[in-house]
């Protein structure tokens, strides 16, 4: 079982790498489909933990709830996700 900050960090890095900031976001079944290896509960679990840390923010749409990055949280998260990100950018 993964660690709840390994879990954040891949939420975060998913959320980044698509570039979910403020009028674009996605639906929470999205990130528990992508982040298919963790199981979706703990996905939930993490995503009202960050909501409480303000790194990203809920929308109310049509179809339900949807989650995007806090754009005043960009510096704090780019931090927490650095090596997810120098890993990337290497390729």
């Amino acid at each position: 079982m993964k660690t709840n900050t390994i879990i954040q960090e891949e939420i975060l890095f998913f959320l980044y790498h698509n570039k979910y900031f403020n009028k674009r976001h996605t639906p929470i079944s999205n990130v528990c489909n992508k982040l298919s290896q963790i199981p979706c509960k703990h996905v939930k679990n993490e995503l009202k933990n960050l909501y409480k840390l303000k790194m990203i923010r809920f929308k109310k749409t049509q179809h339900g709830t949807d989650v995007y990055l806090n754009v005043k949280m960009k510096k704090e998260i780019e931090n927490i996700i650095s090596e997810k990100l120098q890993s990337w950018y290497s390729l």
